[in-house]
C-alpha cells in the first residue's frame, strides 16, 4: 500500500472511530509532531559553532559576573526587549 493510499484510508477511518480512540490518536500525533519539532530545533542548536570566548566558569567567576550584572541593572545600564527588537530590525 502506498503512502497516498494509507493517508486516504486513515482519513476515512478517522471519521468512523469512536471518541476514545480519536483522543488516543490525537495525543499520539501531537506527541510525534512535538518530538519531531524538538529534534529539528536541537539539531539546529547543535549546528551553531561555539564562540571561542566561551569557557566554563568557576563558582567565584560566576558570582562575580552576577554581581557586576546586578550593579549594571541597578544603574539602568541594560537593553530592554523593545530596544533589542528595534536593533534586530536593522540587521
Amino acid at each position: 500500500m502506498s503512502t497516498k493510499q494509507i493517508r486516504a484510508t486513515l482519513h476515512l477511518n478517522i471519521d468512523q472511530i469512536d471518541d476514545r480512540f480519536l483522543r488516543v490518536l490525537y495525543v499520539m500525533t501531537e506527541t510525534y509532531l512535538k518530538e519531531q519539532e524538538d529534534a529539528l530545533l536541537e539539531s539546529e542548536i547543535n549546528a551553531i559553532p561555539p564562540n571561542e570566548s566561551w569557557r566554563p566558569m568557576t563558582e567565584e567567576e560566576l558570582s562575580a559576573r552576577l554581581s557586576k550584572s546586578t550593579e549594571q541593572i541597578k544603574k539602568g545600564n541594560y537593553q530592554d526587549l523593545e530596544d533589542l527588537k528595534k536593533e534586530s530590525n536593522q540587521w
